[in-house]
C-alpha cells in the first residue's frame, strides 16, 4: 500500500512541475499586449451626458496622466456615449478634449485622485495623456461654462 501512495505522489508532483513549467513558457495574457502592463491598461470612462472620444495612442514621448498637447495621438478613435468605457483589457491612452468645449475630467492614478478642467472653447481639440494605470472619467462637458 505504501508504494502505491509513494507511486501516487511521484506522478502527482510530476504532473505539478509539468503544470508550472508550461505556466512559465506561456505568452503572457492577451490584455497585457498593445502597451498595457501589468498594473493594467489605460481607461476612460464617460459620465458627461455627451458624446467622448478616447485614442489608443500618446505619440509624444513626454507627459503622465493629465498630460496635454494638441497633436500627441495616434491609432484609432473609440466613441464613448454617455455611461460607455473604453474595452477592458486594452490600452487606450488619449482622450480628446473637443474644439470648443470644456471638460471636467477627473483622473486617476495609484493613489492619486484629482479633477482638471480643459478649456478648449475658442481653441483647437487637444488631447489628453492617460498612463496605462490610469483612468480619466469625462464628468462634465459644455460649450457655454466649463462645468
Amino acid at each position: 500500500m505504501g508504494s502505491r501512495i509513494g507511486r501516487w505522489l511521484s506522478r502527482a508532483v510530476a504532473v505539478v512541475a509539468a503544470g508550472a513549467g508550461l505556466a512559465v513558457l506561456a505568452p503572457a495574457p492577451q490584455a497585457y499586449a498593445g502597451g498595457c502592463t501589468i498594473l493594467g491598461c489605460s481607461q476612460t470612462y464617460n459620465y458627461s451626458g455627451v458624446y467622448a472620444t478616447a485614442f489608443q495612442s500618446w505619440t509624444c514621448d513626454w507627459g503622465t496622466t493629465g498630460s496635454w498637447s494638441t497633436g500627441c495621438v495616434g491609432g484609432s478613435p473609440y466613441g464613448l456615449t454617455n455611461g460607455a468605457h473604453t474595452p477592458d483589457g486594452e490600452d487606450w491612452d488619449v482622450l480628446r478634449i473637443d474644439a470648443g468645449w470644456c471638460y471636467l475630467v477627473e483622473l486617476h492614478a495609484p493613489a492619486k485622485k484629482w479633477h482638471v478642467r480643459y478649456d478648449r472653447r475658442g481653441a483647437s481639440a487637444a488631447y489628453v495623456k492617460v498612463e496605462n494605470w490610469g483612468t480619466a472619467y469625462v464628468r462634465g462637458q459644455s460649450t457655454t461654462s466649463c462645468p
